[in-house]
């Protein structure tokens, strides 16, 4: 039997509210804030071949994440995060700037949450943009996550400052790009928006 429009609506729309939570979730593993929108234009973003490579944290020898950044293609980066849990996951990445400030824009590329979960379900994931403010000098990249704590306070003082929802307590935006880069403008101060800057070295190419 075909289902009706209005029940294929809301079977929908719950499968997309739970792909966003499940991505809420992941994303808070790292302490940043999903966006159903990206944080960039086209115009925004550059490339620098100095990203390029392998970075670890630096000053840990155990258990120390570890970002490798695929050369830039089409102004994008293919990107794979290794956790402190030896957890491997792919990313595309943009690097961008907003005036004089570097940032970078992450979306998974395999959004699979089940690997036993019907295709179909797979095929409604919808990625989240992730955000991190980053500093790059040749032998040194500094990156800074959302904080999600700061942002949840935040918007439930000022619901209206930026386009959200909350799903089971987790914040997932959904301004469009040209509120969310007015947002991360505005709040780029000491104890805001982002946390402290953590540092990466980089691994020596074999």
């Amino acid at each position: 039997m075909w289902l009706n429009v209005s029940r294929k609506r809301r079977i929908n729309s719950s499968m997309k509210k739970n792909c966003l939570l499940a991505v809420a979730a992941a994303a808070l593993l790292v302490a940043c804030v999903p966006s159903v929108n990206p944080f960039y234009t086209d115009k925004d973003v550059v490339t620098d071949p100095r990203l390029a490579g392998t970075w670890v944290e630096a000053g840990k020898k155990d258990k120390a994440t570890a970002w490798t950044f695929a050369t830039a293609t089409n102004n994008a980066y293919a990107v794979t995060l290794k956790d402190d849990d030896g957890k491997t996951g792919k990313f595309e990445g943009h690097l961008f700037k907003l005036g004089k400030e570097m940032f970078l824009d992450v979306t998974p590329t395999e959004c699979k949450f089940d690997d036993q979960q019907a295709g179909l379900l797979n095929s409604a994931m919808l990625p989240g943009h992730l955000l991190f403010r980053v500093k790059l000098a040749d032998d040194k990249f500094s990156m800074a996550v959302c904080n999600p704590d700061w942002i949840k306070k935040f918007l439930d003082k000022n619901p209206a400052a930026l386009a959200h929802r909350v799903v089971d307590g987790s914040v997932i935006l959904t301004a469009e790009t040209a509120a969310l880069q007015k947002f991360v403008h505005q709040h780029l101060g000491k104890d805001e928006l982002f946390g402290e800057f953590g540092d990466y070295e980089r691994v020596p190419a074999k």
